[in-house]
């Protein structure tokens, strides 16, 4: 019996992670998550207190690499001793943060209003208008939302680790070291 129980609350987590990747967290209902799973509404209630419970058991270990992540890389320090072979070493690390965490990341990120969402826009760009040694504010804070930009598109349209590896390395070359860095560094024709 205890198997048929994990089994059920197995099936309305992998349901809900792909139901909140494709629609959103919050166009997303727990009638939709129960039809889909081949069980009704009240029976979710067996395994799962609400929604939000599911939502944190999807991102909750994502929210807090998401966290430590950013404290280690977006520091004055680590920014000024940038050089390309530090960017090898944030481009293996996010890869394997985003492989690691691929889809806890993607429902945050895709969500169309909440705290995590925000809270990741928010720690990227603050971090990242701290630590970057330009002066103009504003060129900071659009480079860090063309990096989410960037990051999310990645997370949405690759799954395997060589492509996402790929992906990333562009991504981090082209934010510190502009379009020759990913020319060079790469080995992107531009």
């Amino acid at each position: 019996m205890q198997v048929k129980k994990e089994e059920i609350k197995n099936k309305i987590v992998s349901v809900a992670e792909s139901l909140f990747i494709t629609r959103g967290y919050e166009n997303t209902s727990l009638k939709q998550i129960a039809d889909r799973s081949n069980i009704s509404k009240s029976n979710i209630y067996r395994y799962f207190i609400s929604k939000e419970e599911i939502y944190e058991i999807l991102t909750g270990t994502a929210r807090k690499e998401i966290i430590w992540t950013s404290n280690k890389f977006f520091t004055p320090e680590f920014i000024e001793k940038c050089t390309p072979d530090k960017l090898d070493e944030i481009s293996v690390f996010l890869t394997n943060l985003l492989i690691r965490n691929r889809s806890g990341i993607l429902i945050m990120l895709r969500s169309s209003v909440g705290s995590d969402k925000k809270m990741i826009e928010e720690m990227i760009i603050k971090n990242f208008v701290e630590a970057c040694p330009m002066d103009d504010e504003n060129i900071k804070k659009l480079i860090s939302r063309i990096m989410i930009f960037g990051l999310t598109e990645i997370l949405l349209n690759y799954s395997d680790e060589k492509s996402m590896a790929k992906e990333v390395n562009a991504l981090i070359c082209y934010h510190y070291l502009g379009l020759n860095g990913v020319k060079e560094n790469v080995g992107v024709e531009i």
